[in-house]
């Protein structure tokens, strides 16, 4: 069996085979495959192997995708880059400065955040690294911008005078650098790992943490080990990169993380997540295949596009192992609790009704009155935020509702939006069918992406989704590849041929028209059998087995009505921007609009609203870096310490004054006071003594509807 031969004669083999397609290429393409290309390639994948690693550790020992990986060293670089040009210091001195630095915020962001997630299902902790990664991708603008001087005239290279030639490319200093320090630190690491007994204790507790805590060793004091480990593995890519792809300005440091995430996390999957030798080589694979696509087709977009087939092929045929990990650490999201409808006890008494027909009526005034004394960049931002919200609609159901990370709902965005435009803008369609059209395209596109959900859960699902906003975002939305999809300017047009959409406060009342329908049809969703069936399989798909609920049609449906919303917003979003245009559909859109629903309330309608005013206003209000920290900053805190969003903030102040009415009222509604208990539980306060407190309060009345 292949399986029982000797380690180095697979190896050999396939070196072996890597040596014969190598040769194969050669002779028959069109412009051959140099070696020097291979050697670029294998500089790069080494780079990219830095990252992967520590993605791996981190997995293996908090079993969690982070998201944050990539971000980790580029506050280092930043600081360590400002340290050479602004203030003239030593380049060593730097770059050993900046990685111990690295190595500690490591050690900081566990402590500090990843620590408090510990008991919480992994799937909330891998939406805590997003917030890390915005956290830390905004404050890397914020310094590099912060302590930006008068240019020095200097840039960040290495200081090595060397240059050697491999056809067809130079080599420089900054290359040999990294061809010499990506491989020690390599194996420094796998030394650390194998001879040392944290090296030792760490690979045992990846192995079986619940074993290890009984034995005796301090997991959680290794699991800081370990994320000052990835940082510093982070940072050192990060400084080695920079110098190869070279230095243009701070932006070129911080930017592109979502693009390398991807690569980082292709060739983690293709390493199973696990093994530290695989994911080397996968790593290396992609630098060179990547480089040898640039070369034949000279275009670096089309590998983006090849990734998502990579990573979707390895979770698909890995599939068994996936599935195990995803179920590990508790997957699901345990941490939503439903907003509940006012209890019936209450919703009668006139107070009541008089405090919601007042709440409805301020704000149908506001919202309504808007136009009438906001300026018209105002109305075009408020306009905004309702199309956003409308993708935060959609974004409830998928991942709140139904319980999938989507980090590429802007990317269906897209497709809705193109496909409006150029239906209506250039083929001359009524606006409403090529509205339809591209509600459909969208709700297809996202069924296409929910397939893999039948076999892939848990984070694993949302690398998935990052593939394909990256993909999305560079290839199928630009209008150099798909030249026939991409329309960038339509005329706005007359609806049912009377009413014209030729001012900004008339595309605000329809973009608020436009957010009523998903409300109400989301809310009727909630409400109906198949909103019913979302929340089960989600909750326990097992059990929603037992009572006949198909759960592969459910998982389905969600993705297709997720999708179709998101499309609807696309088509809204095409007439706001008067087309669309290449770059609009950046993915990290799509990551701010998953904020917006974790801010908002994973579970509440409402909510999303509120999220997405808070993360659109941040963008409007603040500048790049402090908008990403906002964001990055609330998903944290929220998580933390109200993990019911903003959403639940405001229901937690009309149940706080429905018990007011109840009091006044002398009645007892165990909803409300259940709710009291269960606070005041996780705050280790004595159930048996709020109930007493609540009887003596009440005076032991009888609930409304009790008999005698």
């Amino acid at each position: 069996m292949w399986g029982q031969r000797p380690e180095w004669l697979r190896r050999a083999a396939l070196g072996a085979a890597a040596v014969g397609l190598w040769y194969l290429l050669d002779n028959t393409l069109d412009r051959r495959l140099p070696v020097g290309i291979i050697v670029l390639g294998a500089v790069f994948g080494s780079l990219y192997a830095l990252t992967a690693v520590g993605l791996v550790l981190i997995f293996r020992a908090n079993r969690v995708v982070n998201f944050a990986q990539a971000e980790l060293g580029g506050i280092a670089a930043v600081v360590a880059i400002q340290l050479v040009i602004q203030f003239e210091w030593n380049y060593y001195v730097s770059v050993v400065l900046g990685l111990v630095g690295s190595t500690m915020l490591g050690a900081l962001i566990y402590i500090f955040i990843i620590r408090r997630f510990r008991n919480a299902p992994r799937l909330i902790l891998a939406v805590a690294t997003i917030g890390v990664a915005q956290v830390l991708a905004g404050g890397s603008i914020i310094i590099s911008f912060l302590f930006q001087g008068q240019p020095s005239g200097r840039t960040f290279v290495t200081p090595f005078d060397v240059h050697f030639s491999i056809y067809p490319v130079l080599f420089r200093g900054d290359h040999a650098l990294a061809m010499i320090a990506a491989p020690v630190v390599m194996i420094g690491l796998a030394a650390f790992l194998r001879f040392t007994d944290y090296g030792v204790a760490i690979r045992a507790a990846a192995e079986n943490g619940d074993r290890a805590n009984l034995l005796g060793v301090p997991v959680h004091y290794l699991h800081l080990v370990v994320w000052s480990l990835a940082a510093f593995l982070s940072a050192a890519a990060a400084l080695l990169r920079v110098p190869v792809v070279g230095f243009s300005s701070f932006a070129s440091v911080t930017g592109g993380g979502n693009s390398l995430l991807l690569r980082t996390l292709a060739a983690a999957v293709l390493g199973k997540m696990e093994s530290i030798p695989r994911t080397v080589l996968a790593a290396l694979a992609l630098g060179v295949f990547e480089n040898s696509l640039a070369w034949t087709y000279s275009n670096t977009v089309i590998s983006d596009a090849f990734l998502v087939v990579i990573i979707l092929g390895a979770l698909l045929l890995q599939r068994g192992f996936f599935s195990r990990a995803a179920e590990v650490g508790m997957s699901t999201w345990r941490a939503i609790r439903e907003v509940r409808p006012i209890p019936a006890e209450l919703r009668g008494l006139p107070e009541v009704r008089a405090g919601i027909w007042g709440i409805r009526a301020l704000i149908a005034g506001f919202v309504l009155t808007f136009p009438l004394w906001a300026a018209t960049g105002q109305e075009e931002v408020t306009s905004l935020i309702y199309i956003y919200a409308i993708v935060a609609v959609s974004l409830v159901i998928l991942t709140g509702w139904a319980g999938h990370i989507s980090l590429g709902q802007f990317a269906l965005v897209g497709f809705g939006a193109a496909a409006t435009a150029v239906l209506y803008g250039r083929h001359g369609w009524d606006f409403f069918g090529a509205m339809l059209v591209g509600i459909a395209l969208s709700a297809v596109v996202a069924l296409v992406i929910g397939l893999p959900a039948l076999r892939i859960r848990g984070p694993f699902l949302a690398v998935t989704t990052l593939a394909f906003a990256v993909t999305a975002g560079s290839y199928f939305l630009e209008d150099r590849f798909f030249p026939w999809f991409i329309e960038g300017n339509i005329q706005r047009p007359f609806l049912w041929d009377r009413i014209p959409l030729d001012a900004s406060w008339k595309i605000y009342y329809f973009s608020l028209g436009s957010l009523a329908v998903a409300l109400l049809f989301a809310r009727n969703l909630r409400h109906s059998r198949t909103g019913r069936a979302l929340i089960a399989v989600r909750d326990n798909q097992l059990a929603a087995e037992s009572v006949s609920i198909d759960s592969t049609k459910v998982k389905l449906v969600a993705f297709m009505i997720s999708g179709a919303l998101a499309g609807f917003a696309g088509a809204v979003y095409a007439l706001h921007q008067n087309g669309i245009f290449t770059g609009s559909f950046d993915p990290e859109v799509s990551v701010r609009l998953f904020s917006m629903v974790v801010i908002g309330g994973l579970g509440s309608l409402p909510g999303a609203i509120l999220g997405a005013a808070y993360v659109r206003s941040a963008e409007f209000f603040l500048s790049g870096g402090w908008a990403l920290l906002a964001s990055g900053a609330g998903i944290l805190v929220l998580l933390m310490f109200l993990p019911e969003g903003l959403g639940g903030v405001v229901y937690g102040l009309r149940d706080g004054l429905l018990r007011v009415v109840a009091r006044r009222r002398g009645l007892v509604v165990p909803s409300l006071l259940a709710d009291i208990r269960v606070e005041q539980a996780d705050q280790d306060v004595d159930l048996a003594q709020v109930l007493s407190a609540d009887e003596k309060r009440l005076g032991a009345r009888k609930p409304v509807g009790a008999k005698s």
